[in-house]
């Protein structure tokens, strides 16, 4: 280990030296401030044995200006002192040390004290390389994601979407082609766990979603089939919950399958909820082929102007207070929602606002369609 002796007392140094050196360090030193911060710039030592007395320091021992140079690593600093005041060496160690050893200097303690922070060392670096490993796989699935939704730009003058991720993007997936009668498939689904985890669901499922689509296939049709393949795929415990539309223009009806997620609201001019489709399934991935209920419910919609989807994450939401948002804080929202602005926009400010600055405790998703100017 590369370690920094920064101490005034030539003989202090010295002596260090001498201990570090039989346990195989290499040391350098320094007799001032301005020559601690030269060889802590230089050298980028991996400890620093720090007294808080050096000349030109100041009043107050710097170890956070230290750990700044090095924010992205793992530098203890030992301070070197002999002070017994204990509310002044409160002070020194609240000032960004990390411990301390006093003398006269004993070889086995500052042995001792050195061995347990190369262990720390040792589980930051592990810890360093875990995260940049996730950080790839995070890019890696969000690329994915990307890749899957960046289509149908023409649709967005129907479609409004708005996401909040509780981490670093949201897994939530949504998805949306025409069949050949150009009837507007529509699916919203949220996987368990996040990242790549979800990515690796979103990806066969996506695929079937648009090509039975294309081919004209019903949305039980493909939600039995999606089920069938993240049934074989996922491990148990993995598993999307999801809603699935087939929104008709030419015959004014919407059909829906509903598996594990918040009702479907359909909406009329006045923000008045006309029709609640809830979740009479189990999620995509459950249940095997056999036992998977592929039925669907179908509505008219000529009252209804917007249909509503999102995700529990939305309802679940909870502020500062731990009250959760739910269906009550939605309804409230629609029932103050004037009726030339923004559907959505109205809905998020309410989340926001409700949230108070925090983030959610998992991902929403809401999704406003406009019924009236699809065709």
């Amino acid at each position: 280990m590369k370690i920094l002796i920064a101490e005034h007392s030539p003989t202090g140094r010295n002596q260090l030296t001498q201990m570090l050196e039989l346990d195989g360090h290499q040391v350098l030193q320094a007799g001032t401030w301005g020559e601690t911060l030269a060889q802590f710039t230089e050298h980028h030592p991996q400890l620093v044995l720090l007294e808080p007395s050096l000349p030109d320091l100041g009043r107050h021992c710097s170890a956070y200006e230290l750990k700044r140079l090095r924010a992205n690593c793992f530098v203890p600093v030992i301070l070197v002192t002999s002070i017994s005041d204990h509310i002044t060496l409160s002070r020194f160690l609240e000032s960004g040390a990390d411990d301390f050893i006093d003398p006269p200097y004993e070889h086995l303690v500052l042995k001792a004290k050195i061995a347990g922070f190369e262990r720390v060392d040792e589980l930051y670096r592990s810890l360093e390389k875990f995260r940049t490993s996730t950080e790839q796989e995070i890019t890696l699935a969000k690329h994915m994601f990307d890749a899957i939704i960046d289509r149908k730009s023409d649709e967005t003058r129907h479609l409004q979407h708005w996401s909040l991720a509780a981490g670093h993007f949201s897994g939530d997936l949504l998805i949306f082609e025409r069949t050949p009668d150009n009837t507007l498939h529509i699916m919203l689904g949220d996987f368990t766990g996040h990242g790549l985890v979800a990515a690796v669901g979103a990806l066969p499922t996506s695929d079937i979603f648009y090509a039975m689509t294309k081919k004209g296939c019903g949305i039980g049709e493909i939600a039995a089939e999606i089920n069938r393949k993240l049934h074989r795929l996922l491990p148990v415990g993995q598993f999307c919950s999801a809603s699935l539309l087939a929104i008709s223009p030419r015959t004014n009806r919407v059909e829906v399958w509903n598996g594990g997620l918040p009702p479907i609201l359909l909406i009329n001019a006045q923000r008045e909820i006309v029709h609640r489709l809830p979740s009479g399934k189990l999620p995509l991935g459950i249940l095997d082929a056999e036992n998977f209920d592929a039925t669907t419910t179908t509505v008219a919609a000529q009252d209804a102007c917007h249909a509503i989807l999102y995700s529990d994450g939305l309802v679940e939401a909870q502020n500062a207070e731990g009250r959760e948002f739910g269906d009550h804080g939605l309804v409230g929202v629609l029932a103050a929602a004037c009726g030339s602005c923004s559907l959505i926009q109205q809905i998020k400010e309410g989340v926001i606002d409700f949230l108070g600055g925090l983030e959610p405790h998992d991902d929403i998703s809401l999704l406003a369609i406009d019924l009236e100017t699809l065709s």
